[in-house]
C-alpha cells in the first residue's frame, strides 16, 4: 500500500513540475464557432515532434480562422520558428478540420498553439 501511495505522489510531483503543452483559444468568441475535440502528439522518425489538432466548425457558415504555435525547449525558452507567425486556416460549415504542425527542431519539446479569428 505504501508503494502505491509513494508512486502516486511521485507521479503528481513529476506532472506538476513538467512543462505543459496546450491549445489556447485567444478570442473567446471563437468558442461560439469551433470545438477542439482532440490533440495528438508524436515523435517523427527524424526526432521532430509533430502535433495534430482536430476540431469542428459547429456553425452553418464557412469560417476563416488563424493559428500560431510557440515552441519551447526543455527549459521553457522559446524556439524561433516560422510557425510562430499567424497562419490562416479554413473551417467549412458543419465540418471537421485538422491543424498539423511539425516542430522546427529536436529541441522544441512543448508548445502553445493559439487560435484566433
Amino acid at each position: 500500500m505504501i508503494k502505491i501511495i509513494s508512486t502516486l505522489i511521485l507521479l503528481v510531483i513529476m506532472t506538476a513540475c513538467s512543462n505543459k503543452s496546450e491549445v489556447k483559444v485567444v478570442d473567446n468568441s471563437v468558442d461560439d464557432y469551433i470545438e477542439i475535440s482532440k490533440v495528438t502528439e508524436r515523435i517523427r522518425e527524424n526526432g521532430f515532434k509533430e502535433i495534430q489538432v482536430s476540431g469542428e466548425n459547429t456553425t452553418d457558415d464557412y469560417m476563416l480562422f488563424r493559428y500560431r504555435v510557440v515552441w519551447e525547449d526543455k527549459d521553457g525558452f522559446e524556439v524561433k520558428s516560422i510557425s510562430s507567425n499567424w497562419t490562416n486556416f479554413p473551417a467549412h460549415k458543419n465540418a471537421n478540420f485538422k491543424i498539423n504542425v511539425i516542430a522546427p527542431n529536436k529541441k522544441a519539446v512543448t508548445y502553445k498553439l493559439y487560435i484566433n479569428k
